[in-house]
């Protein structure tokens, strides 16, 4: 699923100025591309609810071009936490890593036994050609008896689709009901925030 963000070039224009006016100062960028860039904040915010890191989105500027990039880093305000940069990259035909969703489907034998399935990651790192990427990664969970875990080396990959973390990472587990709590306590402050959003950086030098 890919979704579009009107885009525009940044010409001089002060990143504090275009954040008075409401707009989101960024930049798009590949190996062979660095080009400044801002876009509408409410759209933005709008697209990057639904898109998060997740999903191609198409940046279409004033030249014509539509360009599909991926949100690599978003800036925010330390105190209203609202977003002061985004960083878009722009996509080739290059591999390219990025996360994908996992879907857990299945009722686990443990759970039905009196478990608690916890899952560990609600995305995985992957390196995928842009062609190729998957809306989700289904990942089944009926097996799972009270004490089992998965790993990411028991995924069922798309083809195409490669593993970019290690393949013993832990993907969800099935505990006894008295250690679902601390388990979901320390996965909670392990996800609590997207790894692609930083807090607190200082304003751009221009």
């Amino acid at each position: 699923m890919e979704y579009r963000l009107k885009a525009y070039y940044r010409e001089g224009e002060k990143p504090s100025a275009l954040r008075r006016a409401g707009k989101l100062p960024g930049v798009m960028y590949n190996r062979h591309l660095n080009r400044k860039v801002y876009v509408d904040l409410v759209e933005f915010d709008k697209v990057f609810r639904q898109a998060s890191i997740h999903h191609v989105i198409v940046l279409e500027l004033p030249d014509g071009q539509s360009l599909p990039t991926l949100v690599r880093q978003v800036n925010l305000d330390k105190r209203r936490r609202r977003p002061e940069h985004v960083d878009f990259f722009v996509l080739s035909d290059e591999p390219v890593e990025m996360y994908v969703p996992l879907r857990f489907v299945g009722t686990p034998a443990g759970v039905r036994a009196g478990g608690v399935l916890q899952e560990i990651h609600r995305d995985i790192l992957v390196k995928v050609s842009p062609r190729n990427i998957p809306e989700f990664i289904e990942v089944d969970v009926s097996g799972l008896e009270i004490g089992d875990s998965l790993h990411a080396s028991d995924l069922k990959l798309p083809p195409g689709v490669e593993l970019a973390i290690s393949p013993e990472e832990t993907i969800a587990a099935v505990v006894p009901p008295e250690d679902a709590e601390k388990l979901a306590e320390e996965v909670a402050a392990e996800v609590a925030e997207p790894e692609v959003i930083k807090k607190g950086k200082e304003e751009e030098e221009e």
